[in-house]
């Protein structure tokens, strides 16, 4: 149900920029599964800290992301391991909701600024989140 929602609103906001003479806009989609990879370490930990989470989980967030490293099976043969930069834990309980959090952050931060919404009727759609 929320995905139909989010592509039939987003068909109406294209439908609308579509019909305006000044057409001086940008839609910005974010991929969760695409994005989930993206996030930096150091921005997740501050994030975190700057919203407030206390130094307990936070130390216990920054010792699972200190130094986090992989490796690969490749032939039948176990790789090297090697170290991790961006991205939340595969498989990892803690990583939804972190990059949930990211996204609030992301969110709080468009909402704040002076960005213009798309007036279609009554409504101002800056902002879609489901």
């Amino acid at each position: 149900m929320q995905g139909w929602y989010n592509i039939h609103k987003s068909i109406n906001v294209m439908h609308h920029i579509n019909k305006l003479t000044y057409k001086n806009h940008i839609i910005i989609s974010i991929h969760a599964e695409k994005a989930f990879d993206k996030i930096q370490h150091p921005f997740l930990i501050k994030s975190l800290s700057k919203l407030g989470i206390e130094k307990f989980y936070l130390n216990i967030i920054k010792t699972i992301y200190d130094k986090p490293t992989a490796n690969m099976i490749l032939n039948g043969q176990k790789r090297k391991l090697f170290p991790l930069r961006i991205g939340t834990k595969q498989g990892c309980p803690l990583s939804p909701l972190l990059f949930n959090i990211i996204l609030e952050v992301l969110a709080i931060v468009i909402r704040q600024e002076e960005i213009k919404g798309i007036q279609i009727r009554k409504e101002e759609v800056k902002l879609i989140l489901r």
